[in-house]
Parts: structure tokens; C-alpha cells; sequence
């Protein structure tokens, strides 16, 4: 049953891979996993993994952001992690350069408007959660960008 939740979030049209780029200074096979993307902003980065990994200040992970047309790579280190049922709750630390900021914000939020799934704002949302007799569900991604 994991596996084919994975190929879910690999099959979405906004979605995220992550690898590990190097592990003690030394660069590592790139071997991408799916990952769900839950929130993200300019300097962090938070998803669902089924990997169980180290919080290593020694290891380095890269996500590939990808939709249709663009693919964003970025770099992070974990600070973080947490059980959330089978999977692990990872919330990531990015490593963007400031000259990088612009293009990065530009890309994601372009990505963003071309998602044809159905958004509602954070109020609604809220209040949905408020209701739980309400016949459709929300699922919300945070994006501060």
C-alpha cells in the first residue's frame, strides 16, 4: 500500500523529490525518493517522507520542485524530524543564496498559479476544519513565497 502512495505524490502535477547530495563532505549517488510537499517559504522547507533519516548537520539533501515545465533544485539540511504514522514529518532548513531569492520566489509561484487542483485561502480552510459535518475535504499546503 506505501509504495503506491508514493507513486502518488510522483504522479502530482506539482511535485517534490528528494536525495541526499552529501553525506560527511562526501558527494552521494543521487538516488530521488518522492516526498509530499506540506509547506515551504523562502528559508524552509517541510515535507512527508517514508525514508527514516539522520538529523546530521553532516548531511546535505537536495529537492527537486517540479511541475510540467520547470524544475527547481534546491538544497537543505535537516533540522528536524518527527513520526507521523508509517511515514516521517521532516521540516528542512534552505540553503539559497541571496542572489538566488528572486528567481527561486519567481519559479515556485509560477508553479503555483499553473496547479490545476482547487485552492482556497487559509480562512476557509480554518473553518472547514471547524465543520466537521462538511461533505468536502481540504487539503492545504502552506506556501508563505
Amino acid at each position: 500500500m506505501m509504495n503506491s502512495v508514493i507513486q502518488e505524490w510522483a504522479d502530482l502535477e506539482l511535485n517534490v523529490h528528494m536525495y541526499i547530495q552529501e553525506f560527511q563532505g562526501k558527494t552521494v549517488d543521487r538516488k530521488r525518493r518522492p516526498v509530499l510537499l506540506l509547506g515551504m517559504d523562502t528559508k524552509a522547507i517541510t515535507f512527508l517522507s517514508d525514508l527514516v533519516l539522520p538529523v546530521s548537520s553532516t548531511m546535505l539533501i537536495g529537492l527537486d520542485v517540479e511541475d510540467r515545465q520547470v524544475c527547481v533544485r534546491l538544497q537543505a539540511s535537516l533540522e528536524w524530524k518527527q513520526p507521523f504514522g508509517e511515514l516521517t514529518l521532516y521540516h528542512s532548513s534552505l540553503h539559497i543564496q541571496q542572489e538566488q531569492t528572486l528567481y527561486i520566489t519567481g519559479q515556485l509561484n509560477q508553479m503555483l498559479r499553473d496547479v490545476q487542483f482547487p485552492t482556497v485561502s487559509r480562512f476557509a480552510y480554518e473553518k472547514a476544519a471547524e465543520q466537521p459535518d462538511l461533505q468536502k475535504t481540504y487539503h492545504y499546503i502552506d506556501f508563505t513565497i
